[in-house]
């Protein structure tokens, strides 16, 4: 499917509005009354949490689709949107994009395919926490992060702007937990670090690392 389609239609019932590094795009709690297509920059969705501890549940950048869900099944925003840089977002009317899902079979499988995938996201979530520890937790996030959003380096990758409290909302850790993870995980050869950048040496290995129940690192 062409997904760039149901994007220009989108672009073409919306409105375009920059953003600012820090924005909130929208806030949990809030009424689901519009829809986000990122166009340019990065965003991370924010869910509170209920002992005051925030978690991120992702970062998101040019193409992505946000909001959906809310609209669909009329709910409250679960989560906030927070610009992590400038950039520029879509904003279309939810009852605009209620039309275009009714009406445009295209529409439709774009929001169950983007369902599919949060779902998807949601559960390797769970999974990561229940048999991971927490610097196997960020080895893998990082290795994910870096994937998606880094830049290819030899066999791996590095990704940047990227602070240490991000990291512990994306782990569900404390600071001081991810201090020491990165701290193991340079020990172990798999991790460069400067100010807010993150290099995998090498990926492959990384990934047969992390399959591998008995690694520890730093061990």
């Amino acid at each position: 499917m062409d997904f760039e389609t149901v994007r220009a239609k989108l672009r073409t019932h919306g409105r375009a509005v920059p953003f600012r590094n820090g924005d909130l795009l929208c806030v949990a709690g809030d009424d689901s009354d519009e829809v986000l297509l990122i166009e340019a920059g990065s965003v991370k969705v924010v869910l509170p949490g209920q002992n005051g501890v925030d978690s991120i549940l992702g970062f998101y950048g040019p193409g992505d689709v946000l909001g959906e869900m809310g609209v669909l099944w009329d709910r409250q925003r679960s989560a906030s949107i927070v610009a992590r840089t400038h950039g520029r977002a879509v904003h279309v009317d939810g009852a605009r994009f209620l039309a275009l899902a009714a009406e445009d079979p295209e529409v439709l499988r774009f929001v169950t395919d983007l369902l599919r995938e949060r779902l998807w996201r949601a559960d390797k979530r769970l999974e990561y926490r229940a048999s991971m520890d927490v610097q196997a937790r960020l080895a893998r996030v990082l290795l994910d992060l870096a994937r998606e959003f880094g830049e290819p380096v030899g066999p791996g990758f590095g990704v940047r702007g990227v602070t240490q409290a991000e990291l512990a909302q994306l782990v569900t850790a404390s600071q001081k937990s991810i201090e020491h993870a990165v701290h193991l995980l340079r020990q172990d050869g798999v991790l460069i670090t400067d100010r807010r950048y993150y290099q995998i040496v090498d990926a492959d290995a990384l990934e047969r690392k992390l399959a591998d129940p008995g690694w520890r690192p730093g061990g």
